[in-house]
């Protein structure tokens, strides 16, 4: 049960106590006290059930914030594993011709075999590495983009939570209405 539950349970059971202790010590008559007690209790039960109607209507605006940002997430995470698939799949394409016609150039010619090998080694290379460099500025690219989306939902629960604890009953004035009532009533 969370904070705030366990402080309206426990607001709701020592109202009742205090309006039961109020009935056994009040002077008034029996109908009189009955009818403020149904009217205090009128009130509590009120404000529990507006309070408990606002904190359902909040919890689920945090859930579909918190629904929308995984949503987001999944989306980079698939966007980067494509871009990662088709970077790597054209970098092996691009190994794949450059082999080709690195071994139709060894048959044809044989005498230029050393000068055609490095220039095939270093375009392989270069092929890699701009794959590489390419697969490194699309993961900093959709980290910083996760980073944004996690912190702009963090942000928006934040904001939900807040407003969640700035809307609580003031419990304690209820309780000192019923303690003057009962004060009133049992003058001694």
């Amino acid at each position: 049960m969370s904070k705030n539950g366990k402080f309206l349970a426990g607001a709701l059971i020592g109202g009742t106590a205090a309006a039961v202790v109020a009935l056994l010590l009040a002077p008034k008559s029996g109908k009189e006290m009955r009818e403020d007690l149904a009217k205090k209790t009128d009130e509590w039960l009120d404000v529990a059930s507006d309070y408990t109607d606002d904190f359902v209507a909040k919890t689920s605006e945090m859930g579909a914030i918190v629904k929308d940002r995984a949503s987001d997430l999944s989306e980079q995470a698939s966007d980067l594993a494509s871009n990662v698939k088709g970077k790597v799949n054209d970098s092996m394409d691009d190994m794949d011709d450059i082999t080709t016609d690195t071994l139709e150039d060894l048959k044809r010619q044989s005498s230029d075999l050393s000068d055609r090998f490095r220039k095939a080694a270093s375009d392989a290379k270069d092929v890699a590495e701009d794959a590489s460099e390419d697969i490194v500025i699309d993961v900093k690219e959709t980290k910083e983009d996760a980073k944004e989306t996690v912190s702009e939902g963090a942000a928006a629960l934040a904001d939900k939570s807040e407003e969640l604890s700035k809307d609580k009953p003031d419990f304690a004035e209820v309780k000192e209405e019923l303690k003057e009532e009962v004060e009133k009533n049992n003058p001694e």
